[in-house]
């Protein structure tokens, strides 16, 4: 129970930073006009969430 309790979170922090991605920059960030600030953002975010997709798909083949 607690494998699958862990994939329901590591799912819930890809939806939560891919709205974060959509949301941040239009709202927060909106001020900011140099292109480097949205690069760090969507860079990091993507990277979060590479790191949260293979969590949870790290255990298919089994």
């Amino acid at each position: 129970m607690k494998h699958n309790k862990s994939k329901v979170v590591w799912g819930v922090l890809i939806v939560f930073l891919i709205l974060l991605a959509y949301v941040l920059p239009y709202t927060v960030l909106s001020g900011i006009q140099a292109w480097y600030g949205s690069f760090l953002l969507w860079g990091g975010i993507g990277l979060l969430i590479i790191v949260a997709n293979f969590m949870v798909t790290k255990d298919w083949g089994k």
